[in-house]
């Protein structure tokens, strides 16, 4: 009997070190893909060392990419972050918390499973705004000649980290349409009522709201407090199917 208590001990201590690591694996902040001169290092930009594919980085710490660097990073169960050229990150996840991310500066692609029922959804955190998602794919642009939100599926909740945003709410179509619409009118009609025409589609709504939603195929460019929503523009359009086409094999099995 003696014997066969030791063993059932043994067989269990083996049952719980193997859900441990499951659960670790499961929660984990993985490189699945990086390419250039890509980085980890805490907070303050020190003890800075070289990460590879197949990398397991510590919650809290900061991802830096290089000139012509980029990486893909599996976030737990949750999602993925892929990291574009010249930028920073900070990823924090822990398994009490569903986490955020503080994106120091560059660009930045967020794809993430649907978040259900009383999960705690996941926020983005940038020098402009707060970003809450709870299943979506976006990419936010912080250099110094873009400060922008784009979204390409889903619904965000953005808001101000202090005071309200002075939000411009352009009233046009998709800018395509509307260039197409505006082209056929200017043929078929006189100056003055093309002149009518442009003023209706351009109208803008200025709302002063601390938090407002973005949903796809819209951005919002923030300059200061003020930010414009519109229509996506073909450069954010464009710059979010380059990260989609590098991280294809991963972003292809978000659940949103």
């Amino acid at each position: 009997m003696g014997f066969i208590r030791t063993h059932m001990r043994f067989l269990l201590g083996l049952t719980v070190l193997f859900i441990a690591s499951v659960s670790f694996a499961e929660e984990s902040v993985e490189v699945v893909a990086a390419e250039g001169s890509v980085t980890v290092g805490d907070s303050l930009g020190k003890k800075t060392k070289s990460v590879q594919t197949k990398s397991i980085l510590p919650s809290g710490n900061v991802l830096t990419t290089g000139p012509s660097a980029r990486a893909v990073v599996r976030v737990g169960d949750g999602g993925y972050v892929v990291v574009g050229n010249n930028s920073q990150v900070e990823i924090n996840k822990t398994k009490s918390d569903a986490g955020f991310f503080r994106q120091i500066s560059g660009m930045v692609y967020y794809a993430f499973n649907s978040i259900k029922g009383s999960q705690r959804r996941i926020e983005v955190r940038t020098s402009t705004a707060t970003i809450g998602i709870r299943g979506t794919r976006f990419l936010v642009t912080d250099i110094p000649e873009r400060k922008e939100i784009g979204m390409r599926k889903g619904l965000v909740n953005v808001a101000s980290p202090d005071g309200e945003f002075e939000l411009h709410k352009k009233a046009e179509q998709d800018e395509f349409e509307a260039y197409k619409r505006e082209a056929e009118v200017a043929i078929a009609t006189n100056k003055r009522e093309f002149e009518v025409y442009k003023a209706n589609t351009q109208q803008e709504f200025v709302e002063y709201k601390r938090e407002f939603g973005l949903e796809a195929n819209r951005m919002a460019s923030f300059d200061g407090k003020r930010v414009v929503e519109r229509p996506l523009s073909g450069e954010t359009l464009k710059d979010m199917e380059s990260f989609e086409t590098y991280a294809e094999k991963w972003v292809k099995e978000v659940r949103d």
